[in-house]
């Protein structure tokens, strides 16, 4: 047994999600490239494309050609599906309409890369189909990563989630606050909503913090949104890294 799971992998799937904050500030927002963890209601569900960017992150290009998104449906079903960029111009919308984006990477590249040329050419933004509102960026300053670093998930439905391991990075020098929430039920759609709440706080971190707990933090029921927000004394750049075990209802 793991944790109190069975040995049998087939019964659950260990989902490792990582984020990065570079500009936290003196109050708390998500740990995640530009700050940003979107979770609309049901009805405020929406396509997304590739925003327009670099000439070369084309469909027929050196950069990326193709870009894979992962979250959630107006059902909270999980749902995937991969868009062809399209360079300086934006990307057709999206065939599913998303409530949650916990993931996206390039999926297709015009490179074979190596240590000093990557698979993009420029961040990679993915927003909303209208194209008022980022919802994910996949960074390129330094070397592309071609994955977003987004420090939030949310469990799909049928599923239950357990919180198995957790690394927090602070900029040396640095201090932040952390904290951890959750916040269930995210399909209602009026009030009493079930409240975010925190599961638990780390005040004054610098370097790093590595917690493997005794038993695993959860379950973390489906339709749950779970992750981890930062604020710092003086901006700083903040990261961390965490693993779940995901299991059938």
């Amino acid at each position: 047994m793991v944790f109190g799971l069975p040995h049998d992998l087939d019964s659950y799937e260990i989902i490792h999600k990582f984020g990065s904050n570079e500009d936290v500030g003196t109050t708390f927002e998500p740990i995640s490239i530009g700050g940003i963890y979107r979770t609309p209601q049901p009805a405020a569900a929406t396509a997304l494309r590739v925003k327009a960017g670099s000439a070369n992150d084309t469909a027929a290009g050196s950069g990326a050609r193709e870009i894979t998104l992962e979250g959630l449906d107006s059902t909270g079903a999980y749902v995937s599906e991969a868009l062809a960029t399209a360079g300086a111009s934006a990307s057709s919308n999206s065939s599913a309409s998303f409530i949650r984006l916990y993931r996206a990477y390039v999926s297709a590249s015009g490179t074979y890369a190596t240590a000093s040329a990557g698979s993009h050419s420029a961040n990679i933004v993915i927003e909303n189909s209208a194209g008022t509102e980022d919802w994910l960026t996949i960074q390129s300053t330094g070397f592309p990563r071609s994955q977003s670093e987004v420090g939030a998930y949310t469990v799909p439905l049928g599923k239950k989630a357990y919180v198995i391991s957790y690394t927090i990075d602070v900029d040396s020098q640095k201090t932040a606050d952390i904290l951890f929430f959750k916040r269930g039920s995210i399909l209602d759609a009026s009030a009493p909503y079930e409240a975010m709440r925190l599961v638990f706080e780390l005040t004054g971190l610098s370097g790093q913090e590595t917690v493997q707990p005794k038993t695993p933090i959860g379950p973390f029921d489906e339709l749950t949104d779970i992750g981890f927000m930062a604020k710092a004394a003086a901006t700083a750049v903040v990261g961390v890294d965490f693993e779940l075990i995901l299991t059938d209802n």
